[in-house]
């Protein structure tokens, strides 16, 4: 590691590697704290941390077996149940050993101070129905509607390899950024859109907007919001290499029509390999040859590689999990919204999906907010009184034989189905 961002990563990993070995104010502490503060002085910009599993993602980078030197920091952030946090670059020494000391002492909550911010990595859960006037929602829709002919340009240049096609896909993540920013709701008209025809060129633009709205409520930089806005976009441009007798079959895929559909990603990867130019981020292809991929292993393509797949590709394919579940099919209709919250948590239990991006993501969605009711682990039902924090999968709950219940409680039964609304 050479730049300044790892040179920084690892004097913010010395200062607390110094603070477990010595107590605040140690000299040791001290020259620690300084030597950090000027590294971040040096990189001049914003360092956003997310761990996620056994790893983390520092801006653009993911550390899936993070260096020796960062272990310090990362088991303290562990310990103390912090999941992100942001430094800026005018943070200076004293407030680096501050945060440092709080982190270290295991101190309850987030910490909040002028330069550093550390604690949940999920937004503040929004009302499960939020007011919206007809008006904005209509707007809202008609934004997103705009951005369809535009996808569908992109993923066709895209797939005849012509350098036009990034370029339209980066103006329309930029788009969807602005929306977004803007705190306009993309979500819902995602959600009452569940029919369409060309469901390739819808999808790719939902998880796009999916993707974009969970990375931003995981707390990701403008930088890697945008590349990852452009890899979600990206992600199953491979389809464009598939029989449309295969991709639109209404029935079940015999086997050898099985092969051929799975095969889009390791198509989609190699087409973004191909392409040449700096607009190419290397993480493209990994987006679209990874994001069928399961934290556990399972999935596809196999890998020999050991080790997850990337953050990024973990961020999509919640996305995409719940977009394709949430859509009209030729074989099957469009299932709730509840419903698919229902897959996601069973995904996230076996580890086919990422926990820590399906927790977000619900805690993005409200969807376990105070009043619905849930189905726990025991066979109980149940509704929520109070959301999870930190931890939106773990509410506080009281059961159907009125018995309240903290599922973040190791002994509480866990969560197992989202109800509808008026079951």
């Amino acid at each position: 590691m050479t730049d300044v961002l790892d040179r920084f990563l690892l004097d913010l990993g010395g200062l607390f590697r110094a603070r477990t070995l010595y107590p605040q104010g140690n000299p040791r502490v001290v020259l620690a704290a300084e030597k950090a503060a000027r590294s971040l002085s040096e990189w001049g910009r914003p360092v956003r941390i997310a761990l996620l599993g056994d790893g983390a993602v520092v801006e653009d980078r993911s550390f899936p077996a993070p260096p020796p030197r960062l272990q310090p920091l990362l088991r303290a952030l562990r310990k103390s149940r912090c999941e992100s946090a942001r430094i800026e670059s005018a943070a200076g020494a004293g407030e680096l050993a501050s945060w440092a000391e709080h982190i270290v002492s295991a101190a309850p909550g987030s910490y909040r101070g002028p330069g550093v911010a550390s604690g949940s990595m999920n937004l503040e859960p929004q009302p499960a129905e939020r007011p919206q006037d007809t008006t904005r929602l209509a707007q809202a829709a008609a934004g997103y509607l705009s951005l369809l002919p535009k996808t569908e340009e992109a993923l066709t240049d895209l797939a005849a390899q012509r350098p036009g096609g990034l370029l339209r896909a980066r103006e329309i993540v930029r788009a969807i950024a602005g929306h977004l920013a803007a705190g306009e709701d993309l979500i819902r008209p995602i959600c009452e859109l569940k029919d369409h025809d060309d469901y390739t060129l819808t999808h790719a633009l939902n998880v796009s907007v999916l993707s974009s709205a969970l990375g931003r409520a995981l707390g990701a930089s403008r930088e890697m919001l945008e590349i990852l806005g452009l890899a979600a976009l990206c992600h199953d441009v491979g389809k464009k290499k598939i029989p449309g007798e295969i991709l639109n079959k209404p029935g079940k895929l015999e086997p050898e029509e099985r092969r051929i559909m799975d095969g889009h990603a390791a198509a989609g990867a190699q087409l973004l390999l191909a392409m040449s130019g700096s607009l190419v981020h290397p993480l493209l292809p990994v987006v679209a040859y990874q994001h069928h991929r399961g934290t556990n292993g399972s999935g596809y393509p196999r890998s020999e590689v050991p080790g997850p797949p990337h953050a990024m590709s973990l961020i999509v394919a919640v996305a995409d999990v719940f977009d394709a579940l949430r859509t009209v099919r030729p074989y099957r209709a469009a299932w709730s919204t509840a419903r698919a919250c229902t897959i996601l948590i069973e995904k996230a239990s076996t580890g086919e999906l990422h926990r820590a991006c399906v927790a977000a993501f619900l805690g993005h969605l409200a969807i376990l907010a105070p009043g619905r009711r849930v189905a726990l682990s025991d066979g109980r039902g149940a509704v929520v009184i109070r959301a999870g924090r930190p931890d939106p999968l773990r509410p506080v709950v009281r059961s159907e034989d009125d018995e309240v219940l903290d599922l973040m409680s190791p002994a509480a039964p866990r969560l197992a189905e989202v109800r509808e609304s008026d079951r």
